[in-house]
């Protein structure tokens, strides 16, 4: 057999699949709050985002009838009529984040990044008025002897019970690693 060429350019790219019934359940519970504290940057929480205007997020209990429909949620895991309220609007958007956050950091494997070193922004071009917050991108926090954060492209998509996102993130060591193997 010949030996493998180096894929050409200085790219990585990682995905990952997020079931929105599960966060559902996990926002349905008492930890709501120290959930999204652990996955939205602090940069992410302070945009307040009308998703996440729920009741209880600051670690209060929920009220009888939402665990009455988290039970059913987790019962029938997305049912139609629980698509319908804000928490599973909440479920869905954070399933998102979860999953662009994942994939960040899948493509991006030669840092060490947290779900705080990953904050998904809408990106804008100047002076286009926009009907849409615009495309997700991916801002990575600088690393140790960096000056600036970099960007890398996001897709997230939802369907049914399920979000994921795909991130291609540029792999400074690929170059490196692709000009040695072919060597």
């Amino acid at each position: 057999m010949k030996p493998l060429r180096a894929f050409p350019f200085a790219l990585n790219v990682g995905t990952d699949i997020c079931q929105i019934s599960r966060i559902y359940g996990i926002l349905s519970g008492p930890r709501r709050a120290r959930f999204v504290n652990r996955i939205l940057a602090p940069e992410e929480l302070a945009q307040r985002d009308p998703r996440l205007d729920l009741p209880g997020l600051g670690g209060d209990a929920t009220t009888a009838p939402e665990a009455a429909a988290a039970a059913a949620a987790r019962r029938h895991h997305g049912e139609v009529a629980v698509r319908d309220r804000p928490l599973w609007r909440a479920a869905a958007f954070l399933a998102g984040r979860f999953a662009a956050k994942e994939a960040a950091i899948k493509a991006h494997s030669h840092r060490r990044l947290t779900f705080h070193d990953v904050v998904i922004e809408r990106r804008g071009r100047a002076g286009e008025a926009r009907l849409g917050s615009g495309p997700p991108m991916a801002r990575i926090r600088a690393g140790e002897g960096e000056d600036e954060d970099v960007s890398a492209p996001v897709s997230i998509s939802h369907d049914g019970d399920y979000a994921t996102a795909v991130c291609v993130a540029h792999d400074p060591g690929a170059a490196r690693d692709a000009g040695a193997g072919q060597r």
